[in-house]
């Protein structure tokens, strides 16, 4: 999820065969490359997708979310909702695992962990909605309260969005530490002698690991490389085994040169009309203005233009995932007259001006210019405000209140994406705090739906907000991965969780 303006060449990022794979058969160096580097090395400050992979390889989770859709033991053995309601949560852990420093992994220090990521809010803060504490509660139990429900903790506290990564005590006592170093039980340690922050990273095994068989390579290197054909370039070369900075477009170059091509964890790139009590953009106030926005795209001609990947969309929730619902698709046909009526019909016959901030990684910048164009055709004068790759740049952005719109990637499963899009109160792509009762009430009754009805909730909150014309759906795309000369390399989940610990050299099982 991150971008850069500028590309880096391979030969600044110093991408040598000696250091890759390309080296002798004998090779246990796996060389990854990302589009951006981590937003930070604490896990509490981190965002999620493809820049979890430091965190991914060097703090063991409580619970491991698989590519199949499942969830497995990582720290905790086991875990249960306790009652009714989805507000209470236990998890039970594993016995005689260590932190690579050498402490044990108890439940005092998983339930300070815990504690730690309530008291300092990060981006991917909102998925924490609910939870009050964690406590240890004899044995090898821990228990964690919350004070209104959340049906997804086991995502939550799995490696996909950073919350079941156990810092260990010393990391805690003084959490200045976490930007710099690791402090997890992961199979890897950073190596910070080897490691230049925002350029590459160098992972070693970590001797304390509970599960050896796990350590598949001797060392992991992982390069910034922000620009995606030379990443694709570097994966040709042998200078890279991996390359996260794989994009829809490049998919067919990538078979072409023989590379494995995985796509996963779709999502649907939408215009995110951020200001809905038009405190700076006035017209966006309007739930007609906003409506007859997403009349004005030509959805179908957009996607075509974008090319290998992109299909068009007009719902919130990408096929497949449990929030998506056929019949929504046709909500918003491309009608330019109708949005111009709707315009003249809540006061704006001639338009009106907003600001558009994005990021440029797998094509958010190009998706915009596209959406300007068309909006320009009913009489909307839109702007783009580009921050490239900087993640950071882009979330300071967004809470300046400058602008009334942005293009972003609605993720899922629906329960996730409502809490970091629109639901969760700390959400940086919720700046203007906006609250819809209907939209509330349909985020409830997805929160407390047991088993058998989450689908029919999901499909009702996908409704609801696409009735209050919150987003403009654009396109749906997955993400990609490319690799070369790796076994076991399995698939990408569409809950973005990829099989990293079964990746092995080309010489060995899987």
């Amino acid at each position: 999820m991150k971008r850069v303006v500028t590309a880096l060449t391979i030969a600044a990022l110093g991408l040598t065969a000696c250091s890759a794979a390309g080296g002798s058969p004998t090779d246990r160096t796996l060389t990854v490359a990302l589009p951006a580097p981590p937003e930070s090395l604490n896990p509490g400050q981190n965002g999620s997708g493809a820049q979890g992979i430091v965190h991914w390889l060097t703090y063991e989770p409580l619970i491991r979310a698989k590519s199949d859709g499942t969830f497995a033991p990582a720290l905790a053995t086991s875990w249960k909702y306790v009652g009714t309601g989805n507000t209470r949560f236990e998890l039970t852990l594993r016995p005689g695992v260590k932190f690579a420093d050498g402490t044990t992994v108890d439940p005092a220090a998983v339930a300070a962990t815990i504690n730690y990521y309530l008291k300092t809010p990060g981006s991917m803060s909102p998925f924490l909605t609910g939870i009050t504490g964690a406590k240890a509660t004899g044995g090898r139990t821990v228990r964690v309260d919350l004070s209104s429900p959340n049906p997804m903790l086991p995502y939550v506290f799995s490696q996909l969005v950073n919350w079941g990564d156990v810092i260990s005590p010393a990391g805690l006592k003084n959490p200045g530490q976490l930007t710099t170093r690791t402090f997890g039980a992961g199979p890897y340690t950073l190596d910070t002698s080897a490691t230049v922050a925002g350029d590459h990273y160098t992972l070693v095994k970590n001797p304390n690991y509970h599960d050896p068989s796990a350590q598949r390579w001797d060392k992991v290197v992982i390069k910034v490389i922000s620009d995606p054909n030379s990443a694709l370039q570097a994966l040709n070369s042998g200078q890279i085994d991996v390359d996260l900075n794989a994009t829809a477009t490049l998919s067919t170059q990538a078979k072409g040169m023989g590379a494995t091509v995985l796509s996963g964890d779709p999502g649907v790139i939408s215009l995110y009309l951020l200001d809905r009590n038009g405190r700076t953009v006035p017209a966006l106030g309007e739930q007609k203005v906003r409506q007859a926005l997403n009349h004005a795209i030509d959805r179908n001609a957009l996607a075509k233009a974008l090319g290998t990947g992109y299909h068009p969309t007009g719902q919130l929730a990408p096929q497949g995932t449990d929030g998506h619902d056929p019949a929504l698709e046709k909500t918003y046909p491309h009608d330019p007259a109708k949005a111009k009526k709707m315009l003249a019909d809540a006061g704006y016959p001639d338009g009106f001006e907003v600001k558009i901030v994005d990021l440029s990684t797998f094509g958010l910048n190009v998706v915009s210019q596209a959406i300007v164009a068309q909006l320009a055709k009913v009489g909307v004068r839109a702007t783009i405000t580009n921050v490239g790759n900087d993640l950071n740049k882009y979330v300071a952005e967004l809470g300046s209140h400058k602008y009334g719109a942005t293009t972003f990637r609605l993720a899922n499963p629906m329960f996730a994406s409502a809490l970091f899009n629109f639901a969760g109160a700390a959400s940086p792509l919720n700046p203007y705090q906006s609250r819809n009762p209907e939209i509330t009430r349909a985020f409830t009754g997805l929160a407390t739906a047991p088993t058998g009805h989450q689908k029919t909730a999901a499909q009702n909150l996908n409704k609801t907000v696409l009735d209050q014309a919150w987003f403009v759906p654009i396109t749906t795309v997955h993400n990609y991965i490319f690799a070369k000369n790796i076994n076991g390399l399995g698939s990408y989940g569409t809950n973005g969780a990829i099989d990293v610990l079964s990746w092995t050299p080309p010489d060995t099982a899987a």
